[in-house]
Order: structure tokens, then sequence, then C-alpha cells
């Protein structure tokens, strides 16, 4: 995709893949909703012990939040001339990333490790979501007929061309150790909650960028030596300089 819409494509499709699995667990039930922000801080008001019976539960609610992304190491040399399967040199110097989700949970009692084991689950089964299951899920989404913002227009946003950019999407566990969630969860100021972190890959930012040509040769100069001997003198050397006809 664009450069643009990369990144929230991708993030708009993990999302769906969990808002169908919430919907079907919660046949008969409102479902909770599932939010690309960051998890919630506190409320400003007295804690929760301080507020006694007056106390409001926490909202049930899945969070899937895009804390991380870095370069793609297996795709860091596609800025170098490469050949497409059409058999064409290609120049272009898409950006390709990975992007690190985190998957936390909230809601009163047990139901934050029910919403953590749906998405979970979701996520889990669609581990690899082909190009069609993509396109799918973005062409589901009605666009108004003038939009007037500009992620209005996110869904009807053209894939890649397949032939140089596998727009597929590989979901896979990739736990924290301790000592960075916990710093994760303080950097965001809310407190720690049920929580999973995925790597997603690989999201291709298509850019109109693309290698200069070299300057063009100005002079061929072919040498031989007819001696084989290495250490001869080479003001013998043969030189043949080629021009262009007139």
């Amino acid at each position: 995709m664009s450069a643009r819409f990369a990144i929230p494509a991708t993030s708009f499709v993990l999302k769906a893949l969990i808002d169908a699995d919430l919907a079907s667990a919660y046949s008969g039930f409102a479902a909770p909703k599932v939010s690309v922000a960051p998890p919630p801080r506190p409320n400003a008001g007295p804690a929760p012990a301080a507020a006694g019976a007056n106390a409001q539960p926490e909202v049930a609610q899945l969070y899937l939040y895009l804390h991380h992304v870095a370069p793609n190491a297996a795709y860091r040399s596609m800025a170098l001339p490469y050949v497409e399967t059409s058999g064409e040199t290609s120049t272009k110097m898409p950006l390709v990333l990975d992007l690190h989700y985190m998957l936390a949970a909230t809601g009163a009692d047990l139901e934050r490790e029910t919403l953590l084991g749906i998405g979970m689950a979701a996520l889990h089964r669609q581990a690899i979501v082909e190009r069609s299951k993509v396109a799918a899920l973005l062409g589901a989404v009605s666009i108004p007929a003038n939009p007037t913002k500009l992620m209005e227009r996110l869904t009807s946003e053209p894939l890649a061309n397949p032939a140089n950019h596998p727009e597929q999407i590989k979901i896979s566990q990739h736990p924290l150790d301790i000592d960075m969630s916990t710093k994760l969860w303080s950097a965001l100021q809310s407190p720690i909650r049920p929580s999973a972190y995925y790597l997603v890959t690989t999201t291709f930012l298509e850019t109109d960028d693309s290698q200069l040509d070299g300057p063009p040769v100005d002079e061929l100069v072919i040498a031989g030596r007819a001696n084989a001997d290495r250490n001869g003198d080479p003001a013998g050397d043969t030189v043949v300089v080629v021009e262009d006809a007139p």
C-alpha cells in the first residue's frame, strides 16, 4: 500500500479479525469494543478502595496498541536493483517494516482474562492473513460518497503489485521480558493489565523514490597485455578506445 495507509490498514485488519471473534463469542450479548488506542490511564478521581460502593467497574474492552516499529532486516537490501517476477528490473525503494503490537484487556473481575483469551485465539487462528483476506476485510467497509477525512479513504486504497510486494500479514507472539514489559507500562502511565505482545510482519510502505541512474559512459577503454608475464613492462600494453560512431 501507499506509505500513508500501509500501517493503519494493518491495524484495521487485525482489529477486524478480533472484532469478528468477539461478536461470535458474545452471541446474544453486546460485544466489547476493540480500540487501537493505548490502554487507559487511571481516572483522576479517588482510588476504587476510597470510593467504596460508588466505585465504577472498569469497562470491558480490548486494546490493540502499536507500540513499536522496526525495519525488516530481511528486506534491507530492497533498495538495490532487483528483478521482479515479470523479469523486469526494478529500482523502487519501498520501506519494509515490522510492527510490534500490545494486546491488553480491561474489565471487571474475570472478564479481562476472557477478553484476552478471545483476542489471542483470534490472532493465533489467523496467523497468516492472505492477500485475498486482506482485500475482503478492507472491501467490506462502505466508503462515503464524499469523504471529509483522510482516513475515510483507508479501505478504498488499492493493494500493491503482488509481483514484488507479497501483501500478506504474518502474526506471531513476541513475548517481552518483565523488565521491558514494566518499562512499557510505565511509559504509558497505565496500571498493568493482562496483556500479550505480537510481531506483525511485513508491511510495505510504497514510495515514489527510485534510485538515480548513474552518469552515462563517456569513454570505454579496453586494455590487454600480450605478454603473460605479470612482471613485464606495462608500457607495452595494447589500448583500444571505443567511441560512439558519428
